[in-house]
């Protein structure tokens, strides 16, 4: 595999959900960076194609990097049987070792996924069928990816800014106040 060397900037953030995934990762004190697109070619492959990192959020000693994914579902293509087929754990996997290689081929980047460092693989998902997510939670954890659902960050984000005196410049959290506030959100 070869993979692009230079850094990139971040594109605009026009997914609301990663959007969130982000304020949470914030609010946890973590620094984040979004939408870097890089090139990556596969061996046996005559063209390059495209990644992006959804979310990487960092602080002093982690690096978490997420896969944004709206449908739970959709990402595994969970079948009747609710299980995960092992192409779609690989496909998971390659994407997650394609950011890993990114990060540590970049000169500027490689102190992310080097040394006494954590780097943390999640999914973070909006919906998916219950008894479905359930099920393969055990799995992805047994390949070192964590889940973390809009649920439980909404739940977060709306406890975090219910704090006393908490002055709120950001538009998604303000957003999420005033919903909260007028009943709005179910959370």
């Amino acid at each position: 595999m070869e993979i692009q060397s230079i850094p990139v900037s971040d594109s605009p953030n026009n997914d609301a959900f990663e959007a969130v995934v982000e304020l949470y990762y914030q609010t946890l004190g973590y620094i984040t960076s979004s939408g870097k697109w890089f090139w990556v070619r596969d061996s046996g492959k005559r063209q390059r194609g495209y990644q992006d990192i959804d979310v990487l959020a960092v602080t002093n000693i982690e690096t978490v990097i997420v896969s944004v994914t709206s449908n739970l579902d959709d990402k595994l293509r969970l079948g009747r049987n609710e299980a995960v087929g092992e192409d779609m754990l690989k496909k998971i996997n390659a994407y997650f070792e394609r950011v890993e290689q990114y990060l540590l081929s970049v000169d500027q980047y490689k102190w992310l996924a080097t040394g006494e460092r954590t780097v943390r693989r999640v999914i973070a998902y909006d919906h998916a069928c219950n008894n479905a997510a359930e099920k393969v939670f055990p799995i992805l954890a047994h390949h070192g990816i964590g889940v973390l659902s809009a649920k439980d960050m909404l739940r977060f984000l709306s406890t975090y800014i219910s704090q006393p005196n908490l002055k709120i410049q950001d538009q998604m959290l303000r957003t999420i106040q005033l919903l909260g506030r007028n009943g709005n959100i179910g959370i």
